[in-house]
């Protein structure tokens, strides 16, 4: 399970690391499911049209209603997507909170902890339109937001989550870049849906240079660093394939 907190001022992502266990597993990662998971080799994503919506400032409402169109516009690529690869898909249900829930997914949460989080057991994104998101709502943070989350999304549909949380490791270091490879890899499925509906946002490359801006401040010991995002998000941006988002078949100095 992914655990990522979205700060407005600089945005950081966290794995909630599966336990270390025993016997330990040996570079590189040697399961199928996540090297040679069949979405890889389903083609480039299907370009589509996606609408947005306007989004007025300290308006949770326009900001519901931008969020809601994104959400469709994402889950008709993907289920196409899955689709084609021979794999399940199941549906992603997006709730909203005005400010940090006591407790979601199971987990507690301490104020400004989290402004979104994705909900594995249960395919629920949760987004929190605090006063400070809305007072600056930034629309295509909003539209990667959801297409990054929704990158996870389709982790889960694919059995990459679960091969993830199973897979052993020998130390923290091991158990770190493992949580990276997962996190980088949503970020790469976000950028390959941000690609196949570019052409209908009509926006230009500084929109696409200012979002890097944000990505990078999701960088960490579990998140990646800035140029490791900066790498597998562009990488998913440029190919619009799935199939460039294998960070599980990559050397480790692209994972760092």
């Amino acid at each position: 399970m992914k655990l990522a907190i979205i700060a407005l001022a600089g945005s950081v992502t966290l794995g909630l690391v599966p336990a270390v266990s025993s016997p330990a597993a040996a570079h590189p990662i040697k399961n199928s499911t996540l090297t040679g998971n069949r979405l890889y080799k389903a083609g480039p994503l299907p370009t589509t049209s996606c609408r947005e919506r306007p989004v007025k400032k300290n308006d949770s409402a326009s900001a519901k209603s931008y969020l809601a169109g994104v959400l469709k516009c994402v889950d008709r690529t993907w289920t196409a997507q899955l689709r084609e690869a021979g794999l399940k898909r199941s549906r992603m249900k997006l709730t909203y909170a005005d400010k940090v829930p006591a407790k979601f997914c199971g987990l507690k949460w301490r104020k400004d902890d989290f402004n979104a989080y994705y909900c594995d057991e249960t395919h629920t994104l949760l987004i929190v339109l605090s006063k400070e998101l809305l007072e600056d709502p930034g629309d295509l943070f909003l539209f990667n937001l959801v297409a990054t989350y929704y990158g996870e999304h389709v982790q889960n549909s694919a059995g990459i989550y679960r091969a993830w949380i199973n897979l052993d490791s020998r130390n923290k270091a091991e158990l770190a870049e493992q949580n990276r490879r997962y996190n980088l890899q949503a970020y790469c499925f976000g950028g390959a849906f941000i690609h196949s509906v570019w052409k209908s946002l009509h926006r230009g490359p500084e929109d696409w240079d200012d979002l890097l801006y944000y990505l990078r401040g999701w960088a960490g010991k579990d998140g990646g660093s800035r140029k490791s995002i900066t790498y597998w998000a562009g990488a998913g941006f440029k190919s619009g394939d799935p199939g460039s988002c294998n960070t599980w078949a990559a050397p480790s100095s692209k994972v760092a």
